[in-house]
């Protein structure tokens, strides 16, 4: 009895302590997460993750921390996951939706950004992420000349950004902790920055002429004295003065608190506006900070210099701004401080982001947004004007932006510059990449103009509450019309030209759409239509999915074949009440009983491909017909080509429930 007792004893123990070390666990995410160490709060994440109960927030905020840190297809898998639980934040449709945008999946992006807006009666916010979907997978189709190269023996495999010219080379940005280019007095954390788990920002200066083969040495010790973040610099015309930004190095900011067992966790660091000018003898003074840091409530950084010097523009989350981060201004007074900063204004500032403001030889302000009309994340936008006035802002369109994060964009006279990106094909995490563009680019502007044909389109009942979102195909932007009782959709469209109408009822887009043209059409004719598509996802329908093919004897997925099935998950993410059988057949080479096992193994391994795109198990029914429905002549015995055989090689559909 005694041995049964300290038994029990030592297994209640080991309970207490593997639930100690669990609350342990979770409370060191949570403390890393609210302090933006994202990188190490995500291992931590990851592991609460794989238990058998899992919370909600868990995975929110590992999605989350898989955002933070660009890891777009990690973040994505997860947001994917969470979509389809009940009792999530609605901002997390919203976040699934960003991360297929920017690994460059538009057309589930729409589909998620549509479910989004159904769902929480939003279609003006994701507006433009949908119009920058349909017009990314154009741009990609028609290319700008300018050449893109990534300047490979400068850039690292960790993150390189921010390059821009110097008397005596390139001045750029690097996280890889280049401890024997510091020159004295220079400071060096060596612990690592926990949002990236990679060391801190310093600016380093690079002989132009190897790119950066040799590097010479950090900028000066007057910048990099810093023992957090620093960077990027603007100088002005004749390099006498630069602005830097540098990350807070003396106090974390409270900007979230939350109460774990007594402990309570502060926020991060903000950024600082610093400048420094030269002496006689040409060495860099101690820097003086920016009159309006006020890192205690906002950050300012990012600056960039007009080309007499006499404005300063700069990124900030100041209150009185447009949205998230905005590009603002200072001018300098007759006295030479610098007046009260003011807003760029809505032409160029946004309810999102705007960040990375450059300023071009002519004049032209270049910058990043996430809420304007673009491909990815952030995209490169060129403006003209000054202060408040600005031209409608111009996308550069691919290849210089991409689906990922295009930013810091710097430009010579002669038509060449860099930008930074964190585009697939890189060296490292961010890469600097050197630009040329050939001949000035002509932009297809991403604002309609004066439009000539009513249209009047006549919405099904079915599809009350719906967005109707109605697309121009040659311009790339379009439409969201919400659907009333007994509403007419009245627009004014575009001569000579392709539209398209897709409908999103209760958040999920129809698999038919409407197409039609205005070609021939005058002013005074108007276009009439009803919007009311064929539903083609009526049980008992059998169609043959095209192009997914199996390989003789196999039962894998081909990659061609994921393609395919990742558009059929697709279909069913937009039809969430269908449920299918997916048959599999194959040719008649083998024996019968051996047939109906492959094709068995091959309606499984497509069932399973569906499953771990996020659609649920119990919409799918694999079956495996053999070589019992041939399409075609080739009958056991029958010479036929690889072809021929490959076309018995299929997978039909059949609608087993609407």
């Amino acid at each position: 009895m005694k041995k049964v007792c300290v038994i029990l004893i030592l297994c209640l123990q080991a309970q207490y302590i593997w639930a100690q070390e669990q609350k342990s666990l979770e409370q060191q995410a949570t403390i890393y997460y609210l302090q933006h160490d994202y990188a190490r709060a995500a291992n931590l994440y990851k592991r609460l993750a794989q238990k058998k109960k899992v919370k909600i927030k868990t995975l929110e905020r590992l999605a989350d921390c898989y955002r933070q840190t660009n890891a777009y297809t990690d973040a994505a898998g997860w947001y994917g996951k969470l979509v389809t639980m009940p009792d999530t934040k609605p901002e997390d449709g919203l976040y699934y939706g960003d991360m297929l945008k920017s690994l460059g999946r538009y057309e589930e992006a729409k589909t998620a950004y549509t479910q989004y807006a159904q769902k929480n009666n939003q279609p003006q916010q994701v507006a433009n992420r949908i119009a920058g979907c349909d017009a990314a997978m154009q741009w990609i189709q028609h290319p700008t000349r300018d050449d893109i190269r990534n300047v490979t023996r400068l850039n690292t495999t960790k993150s390189d950004w921010g390059a821009t010219w110097y008397p005596k080379g390139i001045v750029f940005m690097s996280d890889s902790l280049l401890r024997d280019q510091l020159a004295h007095g220079s400071e060096v954390d060596k612990n690592k920055y926990g949002r990236t788990n990679y060391s801190y920002y310093k600016l380093y200066l690079a002989d132009s002429s190897n790119y950066g083969n040799v590097y010479l040495s950090d900028l000066s010790a007057t910048f990099n004295q810093y023992r957090y973040h620093v960077g990027p610099v603007t100088f002005d015309k004749g390099y006498q003065t630069a602005w830097f930004t540098v990350t807070d190095p003396d106090r974390r900011i409270a900007v979230q608190k939350e109460k774990i067992e007594k402990v309570v966790i502060s926020g991060s660091r903000r950024l600082e506006l610093y400048s420094s000018r030269k002496d006689s003898s040409g060495k860099w003074m101690q820097p003086t900070a920016f009159a309006y840091n006020q890192p205690d409530k906002y950050s300012v950084g990012h600056a960039a210099l007009s080309k007499d010097g006499s404005i300063l523009y700069f990124a900030s989350d100041m209150p009185g701004g447009q949205g998230g981060t905005d590009i603002w201004y200072s001018e300098r007074q007759t006295d030479g401080n610098w007046g009260t900063p003011q807003n760029c204004g809505p032409a160029i500032n946004t309810s999102e982001e705007e960040e990375f403001p450059t300023i071009a030889p002519d004049g032209n302000l270049y910058f990043s947004s996430k809420g304007l009309v673009g491909m990815g994340g952030f995209d490169i936008f060129k403006a003209n004007g000054s202060k408040a006035q600005w031209s409608t802002p111009e996308n550069l369109h691919y290849p210089m932006n991409t689906s990922g994060d295009d930013f810091y964009f710097v430009s010579r006279e002669d038509g060449s510059g860099y930008l930074s990106s964190n585009r697939t094909g890189g060296k490292g995490d961010d890469d600097i990449y050197a630009w040329h563009a050939p001949e000035t680019p002509s932009l297809t502007p991403i604002t309609p103009p004066a439009l000539q044909i009513p249209f009047e389109g006549t919405v099904c009942p079915r599809y009350y509450g719906a967005c109707i979102y109605l697309y121009n195909r040659q311009r790339g932007i379009g439409w969201c019309f919400m659907a009333d009782p007994g509403r007419t959709i009245s627009i004014m469209l575009e001569t000579e030209t392709d539209y398209v109408i897709r409908i999103t009822p209760n958040g999920n887009r129809a698999k038919d759409s409407i197409e039609f043209n205005t070609r021939g059409l005058k002013g005074p004719d108007v276009l009439k239509k009803d919007i009311c598509p064929e539903n083609k996802m009526k049980a008992g329908a059998v169609f043959i999915i095209k192009n997914l093919y199996y390989d003789f004897n196999k039962s894998n997925i081909r990659p061609d074949a994921a393609l395919v099935l990742d558009s059929l998950a697709e279909v069913l993410r937009s039809h969430p009440t269908v449920k299918i059988e997916l048959g599999a057949h194959t040719d008649s080479r083998g024996s019968n009983k051996y047939n109906l096992q492959l094709s068995q193994q091959r309606a499984n391994a497509a069932v399973k491909y569906l499953v771990g795109r996020g659609i649920s198990r119990n919409r799918l029914v694999a079956k495996g017909y053999g070589a019992t429905q041939l399409l075609n002549r080739c009958r056991k015995g029958v010479a036929c080509s690889e072809e021929e055989q490959q076309e018995n090689r299929r997978t039909a559909i059949k609608v087993l429930r609407e």
